[in-house]
């Protein structure tokens, strides 16, 4: 159980601590990544911390555009959550992500195979390299920057962007 939950209001206290980067994890709406720019922050991370407090909280990669919508580039949007392959990655990154957090695959290949460095984390990594890349060449994309939602089909029932 927690026992305080970080606000808003712990931004300005943070700040007195920390002159560096930082970097708001969390955020599943338009109007909390307009206040975490309006607070300061550097860059946000659109989270549903993997569903594991609320199993039926908003899918990420839902949240996403209207999020990235809603900085207008003025800071930048990472990803975390639902990312279970290459493709996932692409995903993101085509609805304005600027980056993915790979946390779970990262602990499930750690707890498989051993230490950072060991046969399942980098296993992992290549699996994720090698599906980024295929996914890349069908879809006629030579860079990341070549991504875009219209490379994606959602299902009607998603917001328009």
């Amino acid at each position: 159980i927690y026992q305080q939950t970080p606000t808003f209001d712990d931004i300005a206290w943070i700040r007195r601590h920390w002159d560096g980067p930082l970097v708001l994890k969390g955020i599943l709406t338009a109007d909390d990544a307009r206040r975490a720019l309006k607070e300061g922050v550097d860059a946000i991370v659109v989270s549903n911390h993997g569903g594991n407090v609320l199993d039926g909280s908003l899918p990420t990669l839902r949240a996403l555009p209207e999020i990235v919508d809603a900085v207008g580039g003025k800071m930048d949007v990472l990803m975390d959550g639902g990312v279970r392959r290459g493709t996932d990655a692409l995903k993101a990154v085509a609805l304005g992500a600027k980056a993915v957090l790979l946390g779970r695959a990262y602990v499930y290949a750690l707890l498989a195979a051993g230490e950072p460095g060991e046969p399942g984390v980098r296993k992992m990594l290549n699996v994720f390299r090698q599906q980024i890349s295929e996914g890349m060449q069908f879809l006629g994309a030579e860079k990341l920057g070549d991504l875009d939602p219209s490379l994606l089909d959602f299902p009607a029932s998603w917001p328009e962007r």
